[in-house]
């Protein structure tokens, strides 16, 4: 018997499909490997391309053939997915699914690229260099790059904001991209990592960053789960109340570790505030504030928060000043506790059922568990009120996360109404 004219058509339409595909992927080859040469030529345009002319020699043949054979791959997935799909759709499927991926695209990286914090032995297998230590990563950056690029062309788009994006690049790995990532971010979830393992936190897999496009490739391990502002309103008071259990667990460890971690101190043995790594203190409100000296007492950081670069202190910024404590506690902090940085997942009481957002609508008849706190970019040591403020300072009174205050831990991180009615006034003229 003859093939079936269903699988003669599946068979064409992966040609079609495949040929395009491949087309794309020549084309993004020549793309990366005239921007390379140009970014050389941009700051010296007499410079000698005598070894990039070399290197690249070498390297695009690779970069060529490994890029052909992800469109290869992608040709093939897509062709199964429409394979009971009937063919009227199929047809116009094609149409859409032979569009560009320029978001994808534009996240490729080229050789400017450079190690900012170690990678981690998985991030060298990932980009196919098994046989290569990570400490010798700066030494093979052509293949790290085209490794990198290989599994960013495979991966999925997570979740984006502005020019910041998420991209799933395996079942456990996902790199967050952009041009305005603070590298803070990176040291700081590699101290949670070393000194807090019990606190559920992505892990710090490395950092590259681009030196031609200015931009951060943060990698990092997958977590699990969807983010507690998105299903926050579906949830019945005993799951908050079990939330709320959980993060004061979380949180409790994190004010009293069992290993205290080296609590960073300058010369005269004072205290550093701010950043785990960098000591730089960050104030977050409509805009990033950062201090621009070492703070070493809670009265210079007080300084800190009422005084603005070209703004007048007035005589209510300083009434607040004079009323404000100086000997808080210092503590760890992670400075943003908000329902979109808690990663959970819904669980099933029945064995064998598990859920990541399916469902929810049953959610009475399921538990949910915190998976992860994400975005470690404003923790550090700060004083021991500050975890409450920040947590609700982005919380609107009337959103559907209103009743955050109600649920925040603060058996472990306390109450400070005081201080919350002071940061609102400095929020106030802070404009």
């Amino acid at each position: 018997m003859g093939d079936s004219p269903v699988r003669g058509f599946q068979e064409g339409r992966l040609e079609d499909l495949e040929g395009h595909e491949i087309k794309k992927a020549h084309e993004l080859a020549n793309t990366l490997t005239i921007n390379r040469l140009a970014s050389k030529c941009r700051g010296n345009p007499a410079a000698d391309l005598a070894h990039i002319l070399k290197q690249q020699a070498g390297a695009y043949p690779q970069l060529r053939g490994s890029l052909e054979r992800v469109a290869r791959t992608k040709a093939a997935t897509r062709t199964r997915d429409q394979g009971s799909v009937p063919t009227e759709i199929q047809t116009s499927r094609l149409d859409a699914d032979a569009q560009p991926q320029p978001e994808i695209d534009d996240l490729l990286i080229d050789e400017s690229i450079q190690v900012a914090h170690s990678l981690s032995t998985s991030i060298m297998e990932l980009a196919g260099l098994t046989n290569v230590p990570p400490a010798a990563a700066s030494q093979n950056v052509a293949k790290l790059a085209l490794g990198v690029n290989e599994a960013i062309a495979k991966g999925k788009i997570l979740w984006k904001l502005h020019g910041t994006v998420v991209l799933g690049l395996s079942a456990s790995v996902v790199v967050k991209i952009g041009t305005s990532l603070d590298l803070d971010e990176v040291t700081n979830l590699s101290y949670i990592n070393t000194f807090m393992p019990a606190i559920p936190a992505p892990l710090c897999l490395g950092c590259l960053t681009s030196t031609a496009k200015k931009r951060t490739y943060f990698f990092m391990s997958r977590s699990d789960g969807v983010t507690l502002e998105t299903i926050w309103a579906d949830l019945s008071v005993e799951n908050k109340l079990s939330i709320k259990k959980q993060l004061n667990t979380i949180f409790h460890s994190l004010r009293n570790p069992s290993r205290p971690p080296h609590l960073e101190q300058d010369e005269d043995g004072m205290p550093k505030f701010g950043s785990f790594a960098s000591a730089i203190c960050k104030d977050m409100r409509r805009q990033q504030r950062i201090s621009t000296t070492t703070i070493r007492s809670e009265a210079q950081f007080n300084d800190f928060l009422c005084h603005q670069m070209g703004r007048t202190v007035t005589p209510w910024v300083r009434m607040i000043r004079s009323a404000m404590q100086d000997e808080h506690q210092l503590v760890m902090t992670h400075a943003d506790l908000h329902p979109r940085n808690i990663l959970v997942k819904l669980e099933d009481t029945d064995e064998g059922n598990e859920g990541n957002g399916a469902g929810w609508e049953k959610e009475r008849e399921r538990r949910v568990r915190i998976s992860a706190i994400l975005d470690w970019e404003l923790s550090g040591w700060y004083p021991e009120y500050w975890e409450f403020v920040k947590a609700l300072s982005t919380i609107s009174i009337r959103g559907k996360t209103a009743d955050w205050l109600e649920y925040l831990p603060t058996e472990a991180i306390g109450t400070w109404p005081v201080e919350l009615s002071f940061d609102s006034l400095l929020d106030r003229w802070l404009g």
